[in-house]
């Protein structure tokens, strides 16, 4: 269709529209909201349809039970509960499908939630729900394998109860923009960050900051062989001999590149001319863009980090979400 056929048709359909009743206009957005719902499940169905079962018994006895809407359902001839391709999983309950993908757009774009609920139209509460939503299926999942060089770094950030009416841990007031102890590390929360040059991507929450806890997240994420880049940490010597690694051990001040090759300065951005660094990336995202984040929610936050930095698009992130 050309140019001046498009426009021609287009103000057809304008005409018509002005000639309805409101009620018949209302009538109309409906039918396009609910072929925007049968578009998006048209993404959701091919998932269900490659390892269909009832998500309450796990029985793979199934048959169709009608229809809601343009959504089939199922019926479990086991438990004999009904269901359709949603239930149980994120997505699951979750009104207003046909702003998913442009929701899951704005996630990719980074958006605040302010931004995001303007751009779909919806309640901010609405917003902060479906982001959550879409990020818990991923958050603390570390499927990455990390091969080659890898870059090992931990870094911290201040605890914080965001958004919470009691606080569960009474501290001192600090003042906005002070900065923390970083001797102590209290008021701090850990979090480990590895990345090969692949970009491949792990990351953790430390409760401890200990050695054995760093080997349990890390351990069985690298591959045997590589190069382990790190810091002066003593932690990830015990880690390289396990894992028969090359270990090349960068002690600030000191040493900050090994051959001109080996260095951590991609996952901690301390250069000035690695200023994407992973690390320096992540903390200016939230602390400017987001204004800070909940401690509670910092894990899903990591896990939208790591879903841009592998640059998903909007039906990759409605994809993660599914579970």
């Amino acid at each position: 269709m050309n140019t001046k056929s498009f426009v021609g048709k287009l103000n057809q359909i304008t005409k018509a529209l002005f000639s309805m009743t409101p009620a018949q206009r209302e009538k109309v957005h409906q039918s396009i909201q609910a072929l925007d719902a049968e578009l998006t499940d048209e993404l959701i169905q091919p998932l269900f349809d490659v390892s269909s079962q009832c998500p309450h018994c796990h029985s793979r006895h199934l048959k169709k039970w009608g229809k809601s809407g343009a959504i089939q359902r199922y019926r479990c001839k086991d438990c004999q509960k009904t269901f359709n391709n949603k239930t149980n999983t994120p997505l699951a309950k979750l009104h207003k499908c046909h702003l998913w993908e442009e929701y899951a757009r704005c996630m990719v774009l980074k958006l605040t939630l302010r931004e995001a609920a303007d751009i779909c139209g919806i309640n901010l509460k609405t917003a902060f729900l479906w982001r959550h939503r879409f990020l818990m299926a991923q958050a603390g999942k570390n499927q990455d394998k990390l091969s080659g060089i890898i870059e090992v770094d931990e870094f911290f950030l201040a605890r914080s109860e965001k958004g919470s009416k009691t606080l569960a841990h009474q501290k001192k007031p600090r003042k906005r923009g002070g900065n923390l102890d970083k001797r102590t590390k209290e008021g701090q929360v850990a979090v480990l960050l590895s990345i090969d040059r692949s970009n491949h991507m792990i990351n953790a929450i430390l409760s401890a900051d200990t050695r054995a806890e760093i080997a349990a997240h890390l351990t069985e994420n690298i591959t045997e062989n590589s190069v382990l880049c790190s810091d002066g940490s003593w932690s990830y010597v015990e880690i390289a001999k396990q894992k028969n690694c090359d270990h090349k051990r960068l002690i600030n001040n000191q040493v900050r590149v090994i051959d001109k090759v080996y260095h951590i300065q991609t996952v901690n951005g301390a250069i000035a001319h690695f200023i994407n660094g992973a690390i320096a990336h992540f903390k200016g995202w939230v602390n400017g863009k987001m204004k800070g984040v909940a401690t509670k929610y910092l894990s899903n936050y990591l896990a939208w980090f790591k879903e841009s930095h592998a640059k998903l698009d909007k039906q990759q992130i409605l994809v993660a979400a599914y579970g």
